[in-house]
């Protein structure tokens, strides 16, 4: 049977985004302060007002929660030290809300509490670069951080927005601790990712689990340095998995090939700020690097979660590229921007494009951007769409709340971002051309015409782009714009064309990667989406040989096996080998390390054994009810000098209902066996020593 794998398009056109057909798009500065050292308007706690303001803050950590509103916690602040408050910022009427927290209170110390118990006076305390999470419960978390006094956290907290309490849930209430690794891909309570910072790469999957990549911190090691390692957090069993990368700080990582997935891949330690989640699920990072060495990156990386495998997508392979760029609004997939760092300021807008706004280079702080970028990451296509990539811009604030096309945000790193319920991208506060913490809020409204093409173009959805030689994938059009006629172009498919909405069963017959080219076309016009090397498929692995050593069948080498009789899988058969216990049809499947499959099949005949009598075993009764007694005389000289004998009952399909393996006995021995739960008939129990069978025949009846 032909395997298929689902793939899915998803148009949104640009009649979906009507805020952005209505207006021309740009910048707005839409609240806090436009001059240096900014501080706090706390108001009174939990009532909103037009009067508050956070203090200007640097790399705080941002959510945006199930209503729509937009959050912050702690941060460095403009006058020194660094925050414990918490804020929440309803983006409709550009009103904040001190919602908890010490007020002016600087460097306030954890209070962690219990473990796994919230209460009022739980805190995180005072931190910046701290990665942060929305469950799809609604519940705001966040993990790590550093403080005033330079100590490195290892924690993970929950804050729950209807109780306004946090809670201490995993992780160490000591600073600057090594991870725990335990074993790659295997969930444990003991497992912990270890104090780190300087990280914003977090991801909610499709099924609420929290994942974290890279920053600064320990792995394994006593010193802190840069780290490529990736966690996932199960909320509800309460256990972290190292998934990937190294334990080790300062790994040098493995580019590979671009564009093209592969187990040894993995990106270059680094601090990382910028995060993607693509209409897939899968995870994308952008930059970061290692500011205290002055190392900085311009790539682009993808996970996908279901193979567990990293690709490099775009960008340079080598640190501190100063990219390309051409004029505003040009659309290429050679254009990218600069090196950088401190780039947290990143967006996936309502049509899963990619954004990012500004960071720090080579100089650090001292060298900071306001360039605004679109990535369509499907297409690998870079815009620049505002700003300038030579640094320490001045900006152009403008009037609060008037939109204009000369407005634009000033240089700085380490702003928070989000996108509201409208698709707008907003932008608060960070390290500034001017200050150190700014509290200043931005939107911007994406303008349909920068880049020129529609931003909610064509969306291909897959489970899973790879697949084996000769197999098949279906793939599905759901496109919004009401699309009168479908051409799809499948170059090394077969069919390698169609015109049909929804074609299915478009098989590939040779290894290579593959491009998927999709036009529909409405009242409106055509829309043209290609997608290069899209589609990997692997080769099939060679057949198997089955070697045969008495009743000992043994498999070629492979990645995985799977042994049948007359065709049905052989339960808890997965090894190499295989001691057959019964005359039949053996087939093994092997896999490789793609999860491609090939098999081999022999036929194996007992034949019994030589010279025994089976005269010295006994088993009875028989007929029985269902429990019997299987008994050996003059047991050593019956079985030789094997270790070990095992007992198996098969039905007469060859289906194994009892096995038992049991030391040799020195002396007569006996085996009480109950099945009275199978069904009544006759059954044939298998009694194995070495190479050595009897078969013995038993009717269960009533």
């Amino acid at each position: 049977m032909l395997k298929k794998v689902f793939l899915s398009i998803f148009f949104c056109w640009i009649v979906k985004c009507g805020v952005c057909v209505a207006q021309a798009g740009g910048w707005t500065w839409m609240k806090g302060d436009s001059g240096i050292n900014p501080l706090a308007v706390f108001g009174i706690q939990g009532i909103p007002d037009s009067a508050n303001n956070p203090d200007g803050l640097y790399e705080a950590s941002e959510w945006k929660d199930l209503n729509g509103n937009f959050w912050i916690y702690g941060g460095i602040i403009t006058y020194g030290g660094a925050s414990s408050n918490l804020w929440k910022f309803n983006p409709a009427t550009t009103q904040w809300t001190w919602m908890k927290g010490p007020g002016n209170v600087t460097n306030e110390i954890p209070i962690y509490g219990t473990l796994g118990i919230a209460s009022p006076a739980n805190t995180p305390g005072a931190r910046w670069n701290q990665a942060s999470w929305t469950d799809t419960s609604g519940n705001l978390w966040l993990y790590g951080g550093i403080n005033e006094s330079a100590l490195c956290f290892g924690d993970l907290w929950k804050y729950d927005i209807s109780s306004n309490e946090w809670t201490w849930v995993s992780g160490s209430n000591i600073q600057d601790v090594q991870a725990i690794y335990g074993v790659q891909g295997i969930p444990n309570t003991t497992n912990q990712p270890g104090s780190r910072r300087e990280t914003a790469a977090a991801w909610i999957d499709n099924e609420n689990n929290l994942w974290l990549f890279g920053g600064r911190g320990y792995g394994t090691d006593t010193t802190q340095g840069d780290l490529n390692d990736l966690w996932k957090y199960n909320i509800s069993t309460n256990e972290w998995t190292w998934m990937r990368g190294s334990t080790q700080i300062n790994d040098a990582g493995s580019y590979g090939i671009k564009g093209i997935e592969d187990t040894t891949n993995n990106p270059p330690s680094r601090m990382i700020y910028c995060r993607w989640k693509d209409y897939q699920g899968n995870f994308w990072i952008f930059g970061g690097g290692d500011h205290p060495i002055g190392v900085f990156y311009n790539d682009v990386w993808k996970y996908n979660i279901a193979t567990n495998k990293w690709t490099w997508m775009s960008g340079d392979n080598f640190p501190n590229g100063e990219g390309m760029q051409d004029s505003i609004c040009a659309t290429g997939t050679d254009l990218i921007g600069p090196a950088r760092l401190e780039n947290r300021a990143c967006w996936t807008d309502e049509c899963f494009n990619f954004w990012q706004f500004g960071g720090a280079t080579i100089s650090g702080h001292d060298t900071v951007f306001n360039d605004l970028w679109y990535f369509n990451y499907q297409s690998l296509e870079w815009t620049m769409v505002s700003g300038s990539v030579s640094p320490n811009q001045a900006g152009s604030y403008g009037i609060q709340g008037i939109s204009s096309p000369a407005n634009e945000p000033n240089s700085r790193s380490g702003s928070d971002a989000w996108v509201d319920n409208s698709g707008n991208l907003w932008l608060f506060g960070g390290w500034t051309v001017t200050t150190v913490g700014a509290n200043d809020v931005w939107r911007y409204i994406v303008n349909p015409s920068c880049p020129v093409k529609n931003l909610c173009g064509p969306q291909i959805n897959t489970g899973n782009t790879s697949l084996c030689e000769k197999f098949c994938i279906n793939f599905f059009d759901q496109s919004t714009s009401y699309p009168t006629s479908w051409q799809w172009i499948f170059p090394g498919g077969d069919p390698s064309s169609s015109t049909l909405q929804n074609p299915i069963n478009i098989c590939y017959n040779s290894p290579g990667t593959f491009d998927v080219t999709l036009i529909t076309t409405n009242a409106s016009g055509s829309d043209t989406l290609t997608l290069h090397n899209y589609i990997t498929v692997y080769p099939t692995p060679p057949f198997p040989t089955i070697t045969q050593v008495g009743y000992t069948l043994t498999s070629s080498p492979a990645d995985s096996y799977q042994w049948q009789l007359n065709t049905t899988d052989i339960s808890g058969a997965t090894n190499q080998s295989y001691n057959v216990l019964q005359s039949g049809y053996y087939t093994v499947i092997i896999g490789d390390s793609n999860s491609c499959k090939n098999s081999a099949t022999t036929y194996v005949l007992i034949s019994g054994i030589d010279d025994v009598s089976a005269a010295n075993i006994f088993i009875y009764p028989n007929p029985s009810i269902g429990c019997f007694t299987v008994e050996f005389l003059n047991g050593p000289d019956l079985i030789g000098m094997a270790d070990e004998i095992s007992i198996a009952v098969v039905n007469t399909l060859g289906k194994r209902v009892f096995f038992s393996s049991e030391k040799v006995p020195s002396t007569d021995f006996k085996k009480q066996i109950d099945l009275s739960d199978v069904a009544r008939g006759i059954y044939f129990v298998w009694i194995k020593a070495a190479d050595e069978f009897v078969r013995k025949k038993i009717l269960i009846a009533d």
